[in-house]
């Protein structure tokens, strides 16, 4: 699930050309995003490059994801860490 407001960024601009604008600089990816079944993104949450979000994991509100989240977790902040794992209802 992909709430609204969620943005995924494929590849950066480098920086260090000084004499080049921004948006003139070369372009840099860490690799693809890969989105794994029964994943919640909450509404706003931005997905960099080269990042995987395993199955079921929830993606907090405004959270930026920068590095892999391991299934079943529960993922928030700026950058976004796992703040528990879901529990299975018994």
């Amino acid at each position: 699930m992909v709430s609204a407001g969620c943005a995924f960024t494929p590849y950066q601009h480098k920086m260090k050309d000084l004499s080049r604008p921004m948006s003139d600089q070369e372009l840099t990816s860490k690799g693809g995003i890969i989105i794994e079944d029964g994943v919640w993104l909450g509404m706003g949450a931005k997905v960099m490059d080269g990042v995987r979000i395993g199955q079921g994991a929830v993606i907090g509100a405004n959270a930026v994801v920068t590095k892999d989240i391991p299934p079943y977790s529960i993922a928030v902040g700026v950058p976004a860490d796992v703040i528990r794992k879901r529990e299975a209802i018994q």
